[in-house]
């Protein structure tokens, strides 16, 4: 049967080869109308009560996506000067994102404590170049027993932190955004 196959192919070798380089074109052409898309719609039905009711909530309030940056320092110590002029650069730099609505980090906390009567609310960690011992140790310390900010934007062991850049897309063209 093979040897029958190998005489058929040999004896109409051209008319294979042409027959081959035509379909491998046409496959080719077709193509071009492949695409990609990581838009969750295209799974659903236009009419589809789920999808209706998100986009309905997504209307009433907003739409955003979010994009997390972890640093992780080499020496293991979140808690330095160096590292968090980095994480304060880096979260100052974050603004410039396109569409960032809101950028949140350990450097941009909004620590507030008591002074007497009056309630302080200012960013946890504010001018890094001149941070003490005693300071460094202070803001570790609020770092690590706030809960809206362990597990979220530090990690418990002090060893990583991150900037959460907040993005909402206009939803003009979903492709380009």
């Amino acid at each position: 049967m093979l040897s029958k196959y190998s005489d058929w192919i040999l004896r109409w070798r051209y008319v294979v080869v042409i027959i081959t380089l035509v379909s491998a074109f046409m496959l080719a052409r077709g193509g071009e109308n492949l695409v990609f898309t990581n838009d969750y719609r295209y799974f659903f039905s236009e009419n589809n009560p789920q999808l209706l009711e998100f986009e309905a909530l997504q209307d009433t309030y907003t739409k955003n996506d979010n994009i997390y940056i972890m640093l992780d320092p080499k020496d293991g110590e979140v808690f330095n000067r160096q590292y968090l002029s980095a994480l304060k650069e880096l979260t100052e730099g974050s603004w410039q994102i396109p569409y960032s609505i809101r950028v949140d980090s350990i450097t941009n906390f909004q620590h507030t404590y008591a002074e007497q009567d009056d309630l302080i609310v200012i960013d946890l960690v504010d001018d890094v170049d001149n941070l003490s011992a005693e300071d460094l140790a202070y803001i570790k310390n609020v770092a690590l027993n706030e809960p809206l900010l362990v597990h979220r934007l530090v990690s418990e062991s002090a060893n990583a932190a991150g900037v959460n850049v907040t993005i909402e897309l206009p939803g003009k063209n979903e492709i380009t955004e």
